[in-house]
């Protein structure tokens, strides 16, 4: 599992999102790696999803936004899956953009 620890993540809730599957699962500390070997933590910088934050990484799955609550996070963990997918992007979904909760943003003015 990896854990975006970078500013927009942060002030979005992800340190407690880390600290809450360290306590879980055993109270192992980022980079390390439950005792049945079925769960390793790393604190990582950017996965290029600020506008999403914060995010998550389990296996090969993208968890964004509303689900990365430290309580939601615990719920995917301790069941080993998501009640809603709409807070989770597949590595292969294809996404053509994303966009803020204020809506679409651009660089320039056309």
């Amino acid at each position: 599992m990896q854990v975006c620890t970078t500013t927009p993540c942060m002030l979005r809730g992800s340190t407690e999102i880390l600290s809450t599957v360290c306590s879980q699962l055993g109270g192992i500390a980022p980079g390390a790696t439950t005792s049945d070997g079925k769960f390793t933590v790393i604190e990582v910088e950017c996965q290029g999803a600020c506008s999403n934050a914060p995010m998550m990484v389990v296996n090969d799955d993208f968890y964004v936004r509303r689900f990365s609550t430290p309580r939601m996070t615990w719920a995917k963990l301790s069941t080993g899956r998501s009640d809603s997918n709409d807070h989770k992007e597949s590595s292969g979904s294809f996404r053509k953009g994303t966009k803020t909760e204020t809506g679409t943003t651009k660089w320039t003015k056309d």
